[in-house]
Order: structure tokens, then sequence, then C-alpha cells
């Protein structure tokens, strides 16, 4: 743990960091077991771990904890990689860095930045489009 200080209302908090590994579902659509995907996730690290270091390791909940956050949700069967861009996107801009259960992140970005994403992947494709014609033009 990395210990952060923090002015607070005048006085001088310390905020504690985690700095270890864990498993975060980031479920904007809550349509599966989230139990059943940290099961599969866990077995994951386990096999992959043997079959690049040769040895046993267990990925349980003591050794690697995990967290199902309360993200935006869609409204609709379609958004989910739109979704899944956002949350890397702000995970990297924004991470968490408070793991006190519960952890409310239903307000971590402004809808209006998932509406948008599809049009800029549009325009990015598009763009990339027109690059490959011209240049094949040549």
């Amino acid at each position: 743990f990395l210990n952060v200080f923090q002015k607070f209302s005048g006085t001088l908090k310390i905020k504690k960091i985690c700095k270890r590994p864990c498993i975060l579902i980031l479920d904007s659509l809550k349509a599966s077991s989230v139990q059943n995907t940290v099961q599969v996730l866990r077995e994951y690290l386990e096999a992959e771990w043997e079959a690049k270091c040769k040895t046993c390791r267990k990925f349980s909940k003591s050794t690697m904890a995990d967290f199902c956050p309360r993200v935006p949700k869609q409204n609709n069967s379609s958004d989910c990689g739109i979704y899944l861009l956002q949350y890397v996107e702000t995970f990297f801009q924004n991470p968490i860095v408070n793991f006190e259960l519960p952890i409310h992140l239903e307000q971590w970005f402004p809808p209006h930045l998932v509406r948008s994403k599809r049009e800029q992947i549009k325009d990015l494709i598009l763009q990339l489009h027109f690059q490959q014609q011209s240049g094949s033009k040549s």
C-alpha cells in the first residue's frame, strides 16, 4: 500500500491506495452471473500460469480480490463494445483508487461520451478507408 496525503477541509488526511492486482468486472449489461465470470477468470489465470511458469498457483479470493463496481449501464443490447471501449478509456484516464465496498462508479463518465463514441468510430473507419483508397491509387 502507498500512503497518499490529501488536504481535506484544512486537515491532512492519509489515503491508502491499493497496488495489488485484482479482478474487476465492469458489466454494462448485468447479463451474467458475476461469480461465474470471476471463477472462469480465476481458472484461466491458473491454467495460463501453469502453462507459462510450469508451476501451480492458486488465484483465490485471498490472493487476488475481485470487485464488481456499479458502473454506467447501457439501455440496449447492442452497445456492449462501445461501453467496453469507454470503460477502458476512462479507467486509464481516471483510474479507480478507492476499493472500499461498494464501489460506486455510476457517474464515472457522462452518458454523452458513450453516445459520441459510435460516431467517432464511424469517422475513424471512414478516414482509414479513404486513406487506404488514396494510397492504392498512387
